[in-house]
């Protein structure tokens, strides 16, 4: 797969095998089974719209494929539901409460119910949104004109739950930012323990706005259009994970970053019916989409594929369990919601 000359050196970087070893220290003692050692970071990238067999071979996304090829790949994992904002829902709140469309969120509100934020801040953890094009930190908004309406609130859960709504707006500021804060926190060594990373419309394969329109996935998956959010939204990927990567915080205990997307979509294309496969307790489901998750104490020479059936539930439920801070209403049917060990123990 040929890899475009401006995003050579970001995949050069990914290339190269960190192992520091307090992280190999940490991964050999890591208990068997369902046992997941303790996380210092985990960095959740959430990029939209396409189901695996969109992503997995297609010469426009080479960094991505780069990902999956050398790290870990889970290749039976689903979305949730459709459309977009349940499944956002989801995974950090154990549950898409009926939400089945992609309302404001004063109208899909959640009320009485915790979520993944309000789990890490009673643990004395910290968490963070970075979103893309968010005008300022602390932006409640369903939107940002400015942008060309890029920014969208449906791909920015914590506002769906009532508590964190109406935070008070210094705590807003502080945990709802651009992701341009990233780059700050990495420099500055302050990186939360979970970051939650949402691209904007014209970089998470989404599309909709004037300088980057909707492609038509249902019928015509490598349209102009199409290629065009695919590469850009590849590019976005490279750029955040080496920036993560070559953070001193990577070099530090435990760290994982996840790759996935909410859903596929081809759920209005009948001959995709794929496009409703689901599993672990989702009555039915978002469709196959692929999910990439890269450990500090992995060799990237050795790539691995993992078949078992997960979802954005299993995924939460991993997470919860790597930071001990306990389950939300999906995720603690362990029966049915496996966790993400081999993943993000190889």
């Amino acid at each position: 797969m040929t890899i475009p000359r401006s995003l050579r050196a970001i995949v050069c970087a990914l290339a190269i095998t960190l192992v520091p070893p307090a992280a190999m220290n940490i991964r050999a003692h890591a208990a068997s089974g369902d046992q997941l050692p303790r996380f210092q970071h985990i960095f959740v990238i959430v990029m939209e719209n396409h189901n695996a067999e969109q992503i997995i071979g297609n010469p426009h996304a080479p960094i991505i494929n780069y990902l999956a090829q050398h790290y870990n790949l889970a290749t039976h994992y689903d979305g949730i539901t459709h459309p977009s904002e349940p499944n956002y829902v989801a995974l950090i709140g154990g549950s898409y409460y009926g939400i089945q469309d992609d309302g404001p969120y004063s109208t899909n509100v959640i009320k009485q119910q915790s979520n993944l934020g309000d789990q890490l801040t009673a643990a004395g953890l910290t968490w963070k949104a970075y979103q893309q094009s968010l005008p300022y930190a602390g932006f409640t908004g369903l939107t940002n004109p400015a942008t060309n309406a890029l920014y969208a609130s449906k791909h920015n859960p914590f506002l769906n739950f009532f508590d964190i709504q109406h935070a008070l707006p210094a705590i807003l500021a502080k945990e709802i930012v651009p992701d341009t804060q990233l780059t700050t926190d990495i420099w500055q060594n302050t990186l939360p323990n979970f970051s939650f990373i949402t691209p904007d419309l014209c970089h998470d394969m989404h599309g909709g706005a004037s300088s980057c329109p909707y492609a038509d996935n249902a019928d015509n998956p490598n349209d102009a259009n199409d290629i065009f959010l695919v590469s850009q939204g590849d590019a976005y990927v490279g750029s955040t994970v080496a920036q993560i990567m070559f953070s001193k915080a990577w070099t530090q205990g435990n760290n994982a970053i996840v790759v996935t997307w909410d859903e596929n979509d081809v759920f209005d294309n009948p001959k995709a019916p794929e496009s409703f496969e689901g599993c672990c307790d989702a009555t039915n489901g978002g469709g196959r989409v692929v999910t990439i998750v890269i450990t500090n104490h992995h060799n990237s020479k050795n790539g691995m594929q993992d078949p078992t059936p997960y979802n954005h539930y299993a995924l939460l439920r991993t997470i919860q369990t790597a930071f001990g801070v306990g389950c939300l209403q999906n995720t603690c049917d362990t029966a049915n919601v496996p966790l993400m060990t081999p993943m993000f123990t190889r």
